[in-house]
């Protein structure tokens, strides 16, 4: 029997999703809007992102194996578990949602860059006209990051017409990595970072020793830097960290669920753009 909505008024529509883990556990997010659980489910799994969990502790997306929609109309009571929501399960309908949402005059949703085909590229979001900043990007950023085999672009590179922002937003969700240097506090710097952590992106913040660091960031760890010899190792210590694939772990309780992981990223990382694209 499902339990009534806590407000019986409520007649918007709640998403509820039990998240089933590799090795027999589960996690269960209740009453979540529907762009709530785009941001909060869909990318973090589509990209096997670590987030807090509901608990509090950190969750691990590269280790959540299923995901199983439920909708109410109207909130859910917190003590509600995913046996007492039989009958309201919409996975598949909330993937034609999303299809359907992406199809529409939206263009340019969060959902449709966290989805877009991703290279192995470095964007770089820093105060660029500065003599210190442009020499560490061009004899520290750009030929460590090509040794280990990353393209790097900085937005004024990019020769077209088109609208600066739209081409910033659009190389940070095509790139695999973003790295902002946040010397200054420039507020588009911050701005474009703030973009590539809602993405999902592996972020390396880097920011000269002498300059203050947002207090909205203070809590993240940045590579500080004197010269460009202590920007040239660190950065060579963080990357050979973030490629090395001795770091990642993912085991599957059978190979039936890794395929069915699969099969599922895949669904999801199938939705076409915009026709606004």
């Amino acid at each position: 029997m499902i339990d009534r909505p806590v407000n019986v008024k409520d007649v918007t529509p709640y998403y509820h999703v039990r998240l089933q883990l590799v090795g027999g556990g589960q996690e269960f997010w209740r009453n979540l809007t529907r762009d709530d659980a785009i941001r909060e489910i869909v990318i973090p799994y589509v990209h096997g992102q670590v987030v807090f969990g509901k608990a509090g502790a950190l969750l691990n997306f590269k280790v959540v194996r299923d995901l199983i929609f439920y909708r109410t109309q109207g909130k859910i009571a917190p003590t509600v578990e995913p046996g007492n929501l039989i009958g309201t399960n919409c996975t598949s309908e909330f993937i034609n949602e999303i299809r359907a949402f992406m199809g529409g005059p939206r263009i340019a949703s969060l959902l449709e860059k966290a989805m877009a085909p991703v290279l192995d590229q470095v964007f770089v979001v820093m105060k660029y006209g500065s003599k210190q900043l442009d020499s560490a990007y061009d004899r520290v950023i750009r030929p460590v990051a090509a040794e280990f085999g990353l393209h790097t672009l900085r937005i004024d590179q990019v020769q077209n017409s088109g609208k600066i922002n739209d081409q910033i937003l659009d190389e940070i969700a095509r790139s695999r990595f973003v790295l902002a240097d946040l010397t200054g506090e420039r507020p588009n710097c911050y701005y474009e970072t703030g973009f590539a952590h809602a993405l999902g992106k592996e972020i390396i913040l880097t920011v000269r020793r002498e300059h203050a660091i947002h207090f909205d960031l203070a809590g993240y760890r940045f590579i500080v830097w004197e010269s460009e010899a202590e920007l040239d190792a660190a950065l060579r210590a963080r990357w050979e960290s973030l490629l090395n694939p001795s770091n990642v772990t993912h085991i599957y309780q059978t190979h039936e669920d890794e395929e069915k992981e699969r099969l599922l990223r895949a669904n999801l990382r199938s939705i076409p753009p915009s026709n606004g694209l």
